[in-house]
């Protein structure tokens, strides 16, 4: 058998370190950044200890990289969102729904970001950093379209920068609910398609509330 080319191994790199940082996304959602365990972050991703520091030499170095990676995941998207064609009015109840489906579809992710906010200082024992830093550069997308949206007339008129940020605040609390509610419904016994239709009817409450904020009168 011939060795593997360069390029070979840094595919095997790249996949083992998506395996490493999807399996920290389920530990931390389970347990947060002080009761995590690389152990338990191996165990989760089919590998053995040794090898899982071999990517990452810490457990603040995997949960600060893991915070990285989808903080600027989450950014490009919006901001990749946001630079579309069409009326501003639309990509904001387009963008409002997939977020929120999210927490349907894929729990563990949206807790990661819920809770993330309570432990990342952890993440920055070394040096400073400032998390409302990112928050800024994360909306300015966002602002930038309900500017477009206001010179299009799809948008009501006021401070941009100001809707933008209170129409984050409602999905994001959207989001909350909505994951508050799954987990209720589950644990209360509810049926597959009783918790669907609940979720569903909600879901389209969350969007209507926060598109409402940017929606002319």
């Amino acid at each position: 058998m011939s060795p593997r080319t360069k390029e070979q191994n840094e595919e095997i790199r790249k996949q083992r370190s998506q395996e490493i940082l999807q399996a920290a996304i389920h530990v931390y959602e389970e347990k947060g950044y002080v009761a995590a365990e690389i152990g338990e972050v191996a165990e989760r991703a089919g590998l053995a200890r040794g090898l899982v520091y071999h990517y990452f030499k810490s457990k603040q170095n995997l949960f600060r990289e893991l915070y990285e990676y989808m903080m600027d995941k989450t950014q490009r998207f919006t901001k990749s969102h946001f630079e579309q064609d069409g009326s501003s009015l639309e990509l904001f109840s387009q963008y409002a729904r997939m977020v929120c489906k999210q927490v349907l579809e894929e729990p563990e992710v949206s807790r990661f970001y819920m809770r993330v906010s309570m432990d990342v200082h952890y993440f920055y024992t070394d040096e400073p950093f400032s998390p409302f830093e990112w928050m800024k550069s994360f909306l300015q997308p966002i602002t930038h379209a309900v500017e477009q949206g206001i010179i299009q007339k799809t948008i009501r008129q006021g401070n941009a920068s100001l809707m933008a940020m209170q129409f984050w605040g409602a999905v994001s609390q959207g989001m909350n609910y909505l994951d508050k509610l799954q987990q209720d419904l589950f644990a209360q016994g509810a049926l597959e398609i009783t918790m669907k239709e609940q979720l569903e009817i909600l879901l389209e409450q969350v969007i209507e509330s926060a598109v409402a904020i940017v929606k002319p009168q």
